[in-house]
């Protein structure tokens, strides 16, 4: 494994420039025509936290002792999810969607699933000035502490990534051998988001008279995207600093993610020009 990383750390150094024209290329062309642009990144978030705050906050009164501002609660969670979804779906067509190059050229195969990821990591950027201004206006409300513990957020947009590049290299080759996955992922992110505490909060379950409760909570707190969304709330929405166990836990996820899906990647990669 150690070999393997190390192979594709030279491999990458040598092509960095064509990632970084990749990642421009497939960020001028989402917004291509649009007349607002990369503003789209900082409206799209807030827009949705509107609708999903009157919701959940007004119709269904989502109310928890543990979330002490309900708004920053949910743009947090939509945020980070957001970001896995955009990048894992765009993963999906990464090679099927270049085979013109791939069959022409040669490059390592793997620079397309990783310039998704990272072109969709700057929307990202752009949907955390939307949180932040979120964050500000509460902060100004009293509703939620200014603390320094913001500086550590870097930390934890950086396992995500490296989640979603993992989750991405699996998926992108998924796809050329079964087209379907293209559908499947649809239905599997939105089971995903549901299971996902970014609308509700965790001790709704633990409090639920449902038999199958305390197996569903189980189930949640190893969600990985539970463990990125949970450790930027406990920075932004509470100001502490997060435990050693919750810092190595997303890291773990990460890691375990990025291995996987290199393995399998390049087990497949030398198959893909006899189904593309």
């Amino acid at each position: 494994m150690i070999k393997i990383i190390k192979n594709t750390l030279t491999t990458f150094n040598h092509y960095t420039f064509l990632l970084q024209q990749l990642v421009i290329r497939d960020f001028k062309v989402k917004y291509k025509r649009s007349v607002l642009g990369v503003l789209w990144s900082v409206l799209n978030p807030l827009f949705t936290m509107i609708i999903l705050y009157v919701v959940f906050s007004t119709f269904f009164k989502v109310r928890s002792p543990s979330i002490p501002e309900y708004s920053v609660y949910l743009l947090t969670g939509l945020v980070f999810f957001n970001y896995f979804s955009e990048a894992t779906s765009l993963s999906l067509g990464a090679i099927i969607n270049n085979f013109n190059l791939i069959t022409k050229v040669y490059m390592p195969k793997y620079i397309f699933p990783l310039s998704k990821v990272l072109s969709s990591a700057i929307n990202l950027l752009f949907s955390l000035v939307a949180m932040y201004l979120i964050v500000f206006v509460q902060v100004i409300n009293g509703k939620v502490p200014l603390s320094w513990t913001n500086l550590l957020l870097p930390y934890d947009i950086v396992c995500i990534i490296i989640f979603a590049v993992g989750m991405g290299l699996i998926l992108s080759c998924l796809t050329v051998f079964f087209r379907d996955m293209i559908y499947i992922w649809s239905v599997i992110l939105t089971a995903w988001m549901y299971f996902t505490p970014i609308m509700y909060a965790l001790d709704m379950v633990e409090n639920s008279k449902w038999t199958y409760a305390k197996d569903i909570l189980i189930l949640m707190k190893i969600n990985p995207l539970y463990q990125y969304i949970n450790y930027a709330r406990t920075l932004i929405l509470f100001g502490h600093v997060p435990t050693a166990t919750q810092s190595l836990i997303i890291l773990a996820c990460s890691l375990v993610s990025l291995a996987l899906g290199l393995l399998i990647f390049r087990h497949n990669q030398d198959k893909f020009i006899y189904y593309i």
